[in-house]
């Protein structure tokens, strides 16, 4: 087999690989219990690697004659259709949608942003490790687990009121507490933010912990932070496996309003305001803004970014996000690959503005497993400036 016959066999692979990351991503996506996402997970690497076995025979039989072959040889249709789409997928599919998303022009609402790296790891030494399951992957080369991107975001947001001009947001997600990073790790980045400037708002979007015994941490942690107008929570779909009832008690005894699939209506600098708690798909039923005032900015926090069209339909002005991660595994060109979204990689970070709509996903604080390539934890400090 020379090498150029190998290419056909490696872009049918690709193919292959995009196919059944994109159906995992998916179900990722989707409030499916995990008794079934994780074998299936396993499942999906298994059938990643097993590309080659498959497609060999169809070589074997073909002998790089084309399809044709194959069909006469006796294999069925639908195999060696597959193989096609895996091609097509590979050649075409893929790069397409890898070029479009190297293309994609920042959103006008993005008037500036800056960000500020912390190497926590270097800072507090061998402390920040913890004592997780995961606590070994924290070692591997080339990890950016500990080193905190602290970003200030300037964004224009239509429906805004000339008075909230210069008003920040603070908005934390997903710290995952699960040993790894150490609890040295949060009081690190919670005591940075508790003596940075204080914000008007403190928004928190969901997955606090993956372990029972780490709801002692909450209050203590996410009690540090003030903000001059109040903090709001949700939960994410990970609360919902360690006790979501006392995880929203630790948040208010925090000093949180934990919003659930709800709505308040508050005011910021002399202006009404509704914000809005969106843990949907996870927990029902989705928020009902029937009853909330037409004629007031509407602030939301969603646990995931998939529920960018649900804020459209429902005249969301600004919309908070975290759950993806970023994917947390990046690679060069190609970017963010497995994406717990329905979506897929397209909502994985920054800020997505349409329809009138202005989102911004952050990629949280940790994961349940320590591990970060060109993707670090964040943090996002937003200032908003109202535009006409």
């Amino acid at each position: 087999m020379t090498a150029l016959e190998l290419l056909p066999l490696a872009a049918g692979w690709v193919g292959h690989a995009c196919i059944w990351t994109a159906v995992l991503n998916n179900l990722y996506g989707r409030p499916i219990t995990k008794t079934f996402l994780k074998p299936w997970r396993a499942f999906t690497g298994l059938m990643i690697l097993a590309y080659p076995v498959l497609v060999l025979p169809l070589v074997a039989a073909t002998g790089f004659e084309g399809l044709g072959g194959a069909f006469g040889d006796g294999w069925t249709y639908a195999s060696a259709g597959y193989a096609v789409v895996c091609l097509i997928v590979g050649v075409l599919v893929f790069p397409a949608i890898t070029f479009a998303r190297l293309a994609r022009r920042r959103p006008a609402a993005v008037l500036s942003e800056r960000s500020e790296v912390v190497d926590y790891r270097k800072e507090l030494g061998p402390a920040v490790l913890g004592s997780g399951n995961w606590k070994w992957a924290a070692h591997l080369p080339l990890n950016d687990c500990f080193r905190v991107e602290y970003t200030d975001l300037e964004l224009a947001v239509r429906g805004a009121p000339a008075a909230w001009d210069g008003l920040t947001i603070l908005f934390i997600s997903d710290t995952h507490f699960y040993g790894s990073p150490g609890r040295p790790y949060y009081d690190a980045v919670f005591d940075r933010l508790a003596a940075g400037p204080q914000p008007d708002l403190v928004i928190l979007g969901g997955d606090y912990l993956d372990k029972d015994c780490y709801h002692e941490w909450i209050q203590p942690l996410f009690g540090r932070l003030t903000a001059a107008a109040g903090k709001f929570a949700v939960l994410g779909n990970h609360d919902d496996s360690h006790d979501a009832t006392r995880v929203r008690k630790e948040l208010e005894a925090a000093g949180c309003t934990v919003l659930g699939n709800g709505w308040r209506e508050i005011t910021l600098r002399g202006e009404r305001c509704v914000v809005v708690g969106n843990e949907s798909p996870w927990y029902r039923p989705e928020p009902d803004l029937s009853a909330a005032p037409a004629d007031v900015f509407r602030l939301c926090v969603s646990h995931t970014p998939d529920n960018f069209y649900w804020g459209q339909r429902n005249k969301i002005g600004l919309m908070v996000c975290g759950h993806v991660h970023g994917g947390q595994i990046r690679l060069p060109v190609i970017g963010s690959i497995f994406v717990p979204s329905v979506y897929g990689r397209r909502f994985d970070q920054g800020v997505f503005a349409e329809g009138g709509l202005v989102m911004a996903v952050g990629r949280g604080l940790s994961g349940k497993e320590p591990l970060r390539f060109s993707c670090k934890p964040q943090v996002l400090r937003i200032t908003l400036r109202p535009r006409a």
